[in-house]
């Protein structure tokens, strides 16, 4: 049961990619609707199964519907070109807000996938809390940065050196956090002489 367990959250992990595949190949190909109503409509099925599995929805979850909400707006509602334009823009402003509000009421948002392995006893720690807020404190950093890629990107414009600075360049930088997430927790227990499981923090 418990490999079950495994292999669907592997799963779902793979699914929350499916909105953000279909955007990125509908709206590479200029199918901008497609892009916004497609990808609206995988974020909600994915949210809808999260759900129904009896499992919390993430910050990032409820920031990945908000674009694809403005997205579909925008392109689908409003018609706008503007959108089309300064999407990457858009995506990282609604990721690194979400991050950023989550620090601001004291409540950072890898906390609530730490306690998903987190014996409950260590919730309340203060190494347990600093940790978070260290980590949380590293993708709002993260997020900034990209809507910063995204932004000259839009400024410099190219067919090379948009796609370079709002996708590529963020892209590395989630890499690096993914990595950060893997390694970080484990060693800052160590360092601070506690005991207590580490947890993996967010897929952004």
């Amino acid at each position: 049961m418990a490999e079950q367990n495994k292999i669907s959250s592997r799963t779902m992990a793979l699914i929350s990619f499916a909105p953000w595949i279909l955007y990125g190949f509908a709206s590479g190909f200029n199918h901008w609707r497609i892009a916004a109503g497609g990808g609206l409509i995988l974020c909600l099925g994915f949210l809808a199964l999260t759900m129904r599995r009896g499992v919390s929805i993430k910050l990032p979850d409820w920031a990945m519907l908000a674009f694809f909400m403005i997205a579909a707006v925008m392109i689908i509602g409003l018609r706008s070109t503007a959108f089309t334009v300064y999407s990457a823009v858009v995506v990282w402003m609604c990721f690194a807000l979400a991050a950023w509000g989550s620090v601001a009421i004291g409540r950072p948002f890898t906390t609530a996938y730490a306690r998903e392995t987190a014996p409950p006893e260590f919730w309340e720690h203060p190494i347990f809390i600093r940790l978070n807020l260290l980590m949380t404190l590293v993708w709002c950093g993260l997020m900034t940065v990209n809507i910063g890629f995204a932004a000259i990107g839009v400024i410099v414009g190219g067919n090379l050196s948009k796609p370079l600075l709002s996708y590529a360049l963020p892209l590395v930088l989630l890499v690096a956090g993914f990595a950060f997430n893997n390694r970080f927790p484990a060693r800052y227990l160590a360092r601070s002489g506690v005991q207590m499981p580490t947890a993996s923090a967010p897929a952004a």
